[in-house]
């Protein structure tokens, strides 16, 4: 696991007698008692992620296979669950100075070499840009952009060594300030708000198959039968098309964001299904959240970081904040072209040759 240096501190002796502060020897000097060391209550990391604190020696350089840590206010897990060797999972999660609170999600793709790599350096090289912007005074939508672009720029500089499998990753972050959060996004990975009677999904995946049903088209109309719909649009990495993130400020009315890989979010049929929360903490929300997707089979690696909301207990979205995040924001092209592709040539050009 990964932090800022300033992490921790060393040890610290007190006497057993009379309690009197000191560094060093055995006995007090005002009283003659014996010495005791202790620790130091550690400073609040700046960042931390999910690298591994013991390498996997077939595939070094990614994720713990089962790691829990948390900030003040934020709750990360990560497990390589039931059916995976390693885990291509990495989560970050941070404070900026002004306390605002940062969670980073990155699902290495599987079948590319390295993908776990690249993944713990998308997460790391996002929270530390997203936090210097914040420091410099950027907004959090400026923070988040430059987040990503560090995150894919990482991402695709581990991919430099392998030309024809490079590794890629998909990718979200959450900025959180107050009641609100920025989310950026690309692929597949998700953000919910999670009330006390209610959820929802935040972030719009990078699919044919989720903007049709973001769009409101016909269950039974037959792009959704297309074997490539489900495929991804969008990705970080050497091989990926033109960086295009999606971007959206959500205003809430309290409660919790989850940041979540699909590892989790595969087994919510509806995003109702997210409720309710895990009792405790937040860092006993996380942990549980992935405990719930091993019990429902761990079909993949799960990363959960839970973020408290400055009103844990209020109950509902404002009525101005939207349903679902857009995913054609800012975008050159909108979704509404997308609906009109219909063959499986057309749907291979839109894709690039993109990732199943």
């Amino acid at each position: 696991m990964s932090s800022s240096p300033t992490a921790t501190q060393g040890p610290a002796k007190h006497c057993t007698a009379c309690g009197l502060a000191a560094d060093v020897g055995r006995y007090c000097e005002a009283c003659g008692g014996d010495l005791a060391e202790h620790e130091r209550p550690a400073e609040t990391a700046a960042w931390l992620s999910s690298a591994a604190t013991e390498d996997n020696p077939d595939h070094p350089g990614g994720s713990d296979d089962h790691a829990s840590f948390t900030l003040p206010g934020i709750g990360a897990a990560t497990d390589v669950g039931k059916r995976h060797h390693y885990n291509q999972d990495s989560l970050a999660i941070g404070c900026a100075e002004d306390g605002r609170k940062i969670a980073v999600v990155c699902d290495g793709v599987s079948g590319a070499s390295d993908s776990e790599r690249a993944s713990l350096a998308g997460v790391e090289a996002a929270v530390t840009e997203i936090r210097a912007a914040l420091g410099e005074g950027l907004s959090a939508e400026d923070a988040s952009r430059r987040g990503v672009n560090a995150a894919h720029s990482a991402v695709a500089a581990v991919g430099k060594q392998y030309p024809n499998s490079p590794p890629s990753s998909t990718y979200v972050s959450a900025v959180v300030e107050g009641n609100q959060v920025i989310l950026c996004w690309v692929g597949d990975s998700r953000a919910y708000w999670a009330g006390e009677k209610e959820a929802r999904c935040l972030t719009v995946d990078d699919t044919i198959h989720a903007r049709l049903e973001y769009q409101g088209v016909d269950p039974s109309d037959d792009r959704y039968k297309n074997p490539y719909a489900k495929a991804l649009l969008a990705w970080l990495g050497a091989d990926a098309p033109t960086l295009n993130p999606n971007l959206l400020r959500v205003d809430l009315g309290g409660g919790h964001v989850v940041v979540c890989s699909d590892g989790l979010s595969r087994y919510f049929n509806d995003d109702a299904d997210l409720l309710p929360l895990p009792e405790g903490s937040v860092g006993d929300k996380a942990v549980a959240l992935t405990r719930q997707a091993l019990a429902h089979g761990g079909h993949d690696n799960i990363s959960v970081a839970v973020v408290e909301l400055e009103s844990p207990g209020s109950g509902k979205v404002d009525e101005h904040a939207q349903e679902h995040a857009d995913p054609d924001l800012e975008r050159e092209g909108d979704s509404t072209s997308l609906l009109g592709v219909a063959s499986e040539a057309e749907y291979t050009e839109l894709l690039g040759g993109g990732r199943p």
